[in-house]
């Protein structure tokens, strides 16, 4: 993988991807459990760099968190960019909240999707790459401009 020491697209998005990776953390669980995909349009993740750039700076976010053995992956596909990090350190037991959490994540999901289906009424599901992407460009504008 390149370098992007001293871009300062790479600088931006690390100061940016922070608070964003902190908050996919499970409430309770220390910093542990942290998971963080963002999906874009191609020619959006172009602008911000590249995938590889994007990735990098999740690599290096996800460091700044004290995430010692994380994850990376992504790529560029026709319609779209995707690039995730994942925390993958081992949750000592007092943290178990991790493991809860996720399980409500995805019944709090089934939820939104099955009402979705009842009234036809699209809805957001917190955490969902929609979501999340909304969130990033976000903060991103908000780096930008501060």
């Amino acid at each position: 993988m390149p370098s992007f020491t001293g871009d300062p697209r790479h600088e931006r998005l690390v100061a940016v991807l922070v608070p964003l990776l902190r908050r996919s953390c499970p409430p309770g669980a220390g910093g542990f459990g942290g998971v963080y995909e963002l999906r874009l349009g191609v020619d959006e993740a172009e602008e911000l760099g590249g995938v590889a750039l994007i990735r990098s700076a999740m690599r290096k976010a996800g460091r700044t968190l004290g995430w010692v053995k994380l994850q990376t992956f992504g790529g560029s596909y026709p319609q779209v960019a995707v690039a995730g990090v994942v925390d993958r350190r081992e949750v000592p037991a007092e943290f178990a909240a991790v493991e809860e959490y996720e399980l409500q994540r995805a019944r709090a999901a089934a939820e939104v999707i099955g009402r979705t289906f009842e009234d036809g009424k699209p809805r957001a599901v917190p955490g969902s790459v929609f979501v999340v992407a909304q969130e990033f460009r976000a903060a991103y504008a908000e780096g930008v401009a501060g």
